[in-house]
């Protein structure tokens, strides 16, 4: 296949890939990745013509791979994927970000529900989940993971599809050691960085959780907080089954 050079234009500009549900994959082991779980690999574009493996084979100078590439050490190889919609519909215990910033926190997030069996996660106006930073934090977990951009109102509208019980984490809650988790599907929701879960969120609440801290820390990192209740969770479910 041929590259040409609108398709290098469309390809740098972030808000063309979102509209048409297209993720840059960069390097040798996310790209390995990508092939291996199937997806719909639109291009694969590699300044090494020794890598005939994959579909969709463009090769470019490393001047163009830089152009293309979003990390700052090129790689010599990236990957345009097709990303499929996902209908909402958690096939198990799911995670909710609540409008997160930060593009690491997301991908941390997404590595431990993958890691404690939270295989749905929903982000509210959160960071991209698929930008290089994200699936880096990830572990490349976000190319597995089922992500729903979505609303808050589709939250509301399909809550009995997403989950029995919605734990909010708080730092008013009740610590979770102290709780009786339900035997249900439940979604946990993490809020922003700095200004917590939403009022809507918190009203959504079934159960308000907290993590019991040391005196003198106020607060836990988001992808923090967020992974130890998942793994809280995970094990306590365990232990009953």
């Amino acid at each position: 296949m041929e590259l040409t050079k609108q398709d290098i234009k469309n390809l740098k500009d972030k808000k063309f890939r979102r509209e048409h549900s297209l993720i840059l994959v960069e390097g040798e082991k996310f790209c390995h990745d990508v092939f291996s779980m199937g997806s719909d690999i639109i291009y694969t574009i590699s300044s090494n013509k020794f890598i005939t493996e994959y579909p969709n084979m463009c090769y470019v100078s490393d001047k163009v791979i830089s152009q293309i590439a979003t990390t700052k050490t090129a790689q010599n190889i990236v990957m345009v994927v097709k990303i499929k919609p996902i209908e909402i519909n958690s096939v198990g215990n799911s995670l909710i970000l609540d409008r997160l910033q930060d593009p690491g926190n997301v991908g941390t997030l997404v590595r431990s529900a993958m890691a404690f069996g939270f295989n749905d996660i929903y982000l509210i106006d959160s960071a991209d989940p698929y930008s290089e930073k994200s699936i880096r934090s990830s572990a490349g977990m976000i190319l597995r993971a089922r992500i729903h951009n979505v609303s808050f109102n589709e939250i509301m509208d399909n809550r009995a599809l997403i989950a029995e019980n919605f734990l909010v984490a708080d730092m008013k809650g009740k610590p979770i050691g102290q709780i009786r988790l339900p035997k249900t599907k439940i979604a946990v929701i993490i809020g922003n960085e700095g200004n917590g879960v939403s009022d809507e969120f918190l009203s959504l609440a079934d159960i308000k959780i907290s993590i019991p801290m040391c005196s003198g820390v106020e607060s836990l990192n988001a992808g923090v907080a967020g992974s130890i209740i998942m793994q809280r969770i995970s094990e306590v479910k365990n232990v009953r089954t």
